[in-house]
């Protein structure tokens, strides 16, 4: 019976495990690394009732952990946990989760332990029925887990933890609630235990009591799978979906560039299973056709000698050419003749610079496909975090503006995602003919006007939310920049004058006479400029927040209106 954990991570990378044992992950470049792979493993596969939800309990935690000591995060060792890391010959990666768990164990034993065991000798003074105390007992027990968990939820550096943990499900069923998921099986697990052990009593020394306790929880544990793998194959959606009651403890919507990371990572293992199949005879080709695999390393060496290295870069090419998504990609064993040539035109023009969605003519931004030319600039990933940030602060029918909208892709989400109204300017009248035409394809009425910010905005009324991703990169920089950005990006899109910051001083010390009151202004930021716009926002806005992207840089900062 083959089984894939879906084991998530909080610094933006997916793990995934399958039969063999191969632990992968990916970059937010898209580079995929492979942790460890031990192909000769004997890992036990048991269709048995009740055995087979223990061992999901037991592998689960154990890839779990050996995947938290894995993550690719940064910490700074104090001098007593380095010494005694030395000391013990340990890294002090296990010495960190080892701690995790044990801190995390006695909390456990104090909230869901002690705690209700004196509190069902102070109820007994005051509930007659026996029956009715163990009830309430219970009841506060799954109610600390819920409190605990939806307490960790919104804190933001989970946040993203819980958005990888839905990843798994989305590649594997599409869905994001799914009952069988890892995590909400723990928490399902979790609660039917406390519920259990709260009503079955019995007696038993110091010794023996512990064992029986922990004897009970694992048989609830595995009738837990049982019940969930129940709700999994149901065809009754109705009863499938009951399984949010603890499911959305432990999930979040992802975002696209979220799924992409992680439906790279399963691609990536689920290529090391399928690779042999992907070795095509040539004496199985009809004609026109050709072996895939030749193609691709052919690409593949072509962009490598060309200093594009990377899979992501050929991956996202091919995938344009044959139209199909990066996770099925690795399953193609031959193509035709004619695409074959499509490949080599989009390699040779990649390799000259010229960048993907320029190649192609348009790309995918937070789900939503756009038009681009070389008359706008392509865009970010991180832009992302930009649009992300503003949906958040956007409450009902609100008045929003993008300034320097470009291809509109900032204005379109905007719009596209919530119920303000969306106004965008630009000082160039072809990006607006862009900016239009993506309104348009995505079905949705943005006020477009051109304007040098706001020189063309003063008939117009205030708005409650300000939002602009200007140009930013010190004029004497942009020469330096890579080809594909300086030689096929409009330069207006890039200059942000001798410092970068010309743009930010303009909208800024402008933006409150536009700005209704308690109004809030968005920015997007260069790497190492965040606290310039943040120090220029200070003498006319307040609360001013700075935001990290995916790779831990500040990216965003956002401000309200004194």
């Amino acid at each position: 019976m083959r089984k894939i954990f879906t084991l998530p991570c909080l610094y933006g990378v997916g793990f995934y495990y399958n039969k063999n044992c191969a632990i992968s992950y990916v970059d937010q470049s898209g580079k995929s690394h492979i942790i460890s792979q031990k192909n000769k493993a004997k890992i036990i596969y048991h269709n048995v009732v009740f055995l087979r939800g223990l061992e999901y309990l037991v592998f689960g935690l154990y890839y779990f952990i050996k995947n938290l000591i894995k993550m690719p995060f940064e910490f700074k060792e104090s001098g007593t946990i380095k010494s005694a890391s030395k000391s013990l010959n340990v890294s002090f990666r296990y010495i960190l989760v080892a701690v995790f768990i044990i801190v995390a164990l006695a909390i456990s034993l104090f909230l869901f332990g002690y705690v209700p065991m004196r509190l069902s000798v102070f109820l007994t003074g005051y509930i007659q029925s026996e029956l009715l105390t163990r009830f309430v007992v219970a009841a506060i027990k799954v109610a600390l887990v819920y409190a605990i968990l939806l307490t960790v939820k919104y804190l933001t550096p989970f946040r993203q933890f819980y958005r990888f943990n839905s990843c798994g499900n989305f590649i594997t069923d599409e869905v994001y609630h799914k009952p069988t998921n890892f995590l909400n099986y723990i928490v399902f697990g979790f609660c039917f235990s406390f519920i259990v052990l709260s009503f079955v009593g019995f007696t038993a020394n110091n010794f023996l009591k512990p064992i029986i306790n922990l004897l009970i929880c694992l048989l609830c544990f595995t009738i837990s799978y049982e019940i969930l793998l129940l709700l999994d194959n149901t065809q009754l959606i109705w009863l499938k979906k009951s399984c949010i009651i603890t499911s959305f403890l432990v999930n979040e919507k992802p975002t696209n560039t979220e799924v992409y990371i992680a439906l790279s990572a399963y691609s990536e293992v689920k290529f090391m299973n399928t690779k042999k199949r992907n070795v095509v005879n040539t004496e199985d080709l009809k004609d026109g056709e050709v072996s895939f695999s030749s193609i691709y390393a052919e690409s593949k060496l072509k962009l490598k000698n060309a200093g594009i290295t990377g899979d992501s870069e050929l991956d996202f090419l091919i995938c344009e050419v044959l139209n199909v998504k990066r996770g099925k990609l690795r399953l193609i064993t031959k193509i035709k003749q004619s695409q074959r040539k499509q490949i080599e035109d989009a390699v040779k023009r990649r390799i000259s610079g010229e960048p993907i969605t320029k190649i192609f003519g348009h790309t995918n931004f937070y789900g939503y496909d756009f038009i681009v030319t070389k008359d706008v600039l392509s865009p970010r990933q991180e832009t992302e975090i930009l649009v992300e940030t503003v949906l958040k602060n956007i409450n009902g029918k609100m008045r929003v503006l993008d300034l320097c909208t470009g291809s509109g892709i900032i204005a379109v989400v905007l719009a596209k995602k919530s119920d303000a109204t969306v106004f965008a300017t630009d000082i160039s009248s072809r990006a607006l003919d862009i900016a239009q035409k993506n309104a348009e394809k995505n079905n949705v009425k943005i006020t477009f006007k051109k304007s040098d910010l706001f020189l063309n905005l003063k008939s117009i009324k205030k708005f409650d939310i300000i939002v602009s991703n200007p140009p930013y990169i010190p004029s004497d920089e942009i020469d330096s920049l890579d080809i594909e950005v300086k030689s096929f990006d409009p330069r207006i899109s890039l200059d942000g004058g001798e410092d970068g910051l010309m743009f930010y001083k303009n909208i800024i010390s402008n933006a409150p006479k536009f700005l209704t009151k308690g109004g809030k202004i968005f920015f997007e930021v260069g790497k190492g400029q965040s606290s310039d716009v943040a120090k220029l926002l200070e003498k006319n806005f307040e609360n001013i927040n700075i935001v990290k992207d995916y790779n831990k840089i500040n990216r965003v900062v956002y401000a309200t209106k004194k």
